[in-house]
């Protein structure tokens, strides 16, 4: 029996859904292990089992393919809105970074100065609404004089440790437990708000100033 041109319809476009998700997951694995100037349309679409002219079709061009790979690495990377536990965040993170080998697209924008500025600053924002936000309403909560600035701190951190944790350049950090890991930025969030209030109730003096006054 000859299909409907209805069925025919729905047809091609799970196969456009299916074309369109391969062309992202390909670039997100490739983005997230080489950054954006190594990888070449051709590599999306080899690792896609597909053209990768059809990248034009399905988002415009290889900065927009980009930008798509970090938005959606920013939505699976998302955090509570209400707070966020550092420590199991990080743990998941770590997890996710250590079974694709790579820091992931995220990361990747954030850090390579090859990226456009119109990816990094997509990338930072994405960091910012999905990690920066929830981890700053976490230490406005317990106190902290400058909740953003300990949150964006202890995200650099995070970036950081995922970047060398999967560089394999410093081996005793490729070796810890993730568990141990994110015990350890954890421990620097609970440490924040003390650390921000006493800084600030001093006046601004540095804990470098401090020591050699003593």
């Amino acid at each position: 029996m000859m299909e409907s041109p209805r069925e025919h319809s729905r047809g091609k476009r799970r196969d456009a859904d299916a074309t369109r998700a391969a062309l992202l997951d390909a670039a997100r694995a490739l983005f997230g292990r080489h950054g954006y100037e190594a990888v070449t349309l051709r590599d999306i679409g080899e690792r896609a089992g597909a053209d990768g002219s059809l990248v034009a079709r399905y988002f415009g061009n290889k900065a927009a393919l980009y930008r798509s790979a970090v938005a959606e690495d920013g939505r699976e990377a998302a955090a509570s809105p209400g707070g966020l536990d550092l420590g199991v965040y990080t743990v998941d993170a770590l997890r996710r970074a250590d079974l694709r080998g790579a820091p992931g697209p995220l990361v990747q924008a954030l850090l390579s100065q090859g990226s456009t500025p119109e990816v990094r600053a997509s990338a930072a924002e994405e960091m910012r609404t999905h990690l920066v936000l929830p981890l700053a309403t976490r230490l406005a909560a317990e106190g902290a004089a400058d909740p953003e600035a300990g949150a964006e701190a202890l995200v650099a951190c995070l970036v950081g440790v995922i970047a060398l944790r999967t560089s394999g350049l410093f081996a005793g950090l490729s070796g810890a437990s993730r568990e141990t890991v994110g015990l350890m930025l954890d421990a620097a969030a609970q440490a924040w708000p003390a650390a921000a209030t006493a800084q600030a109730e001093g006046g601004g003096a540095s804990v470098v100033e401090t020591g050699q006054g003593e």
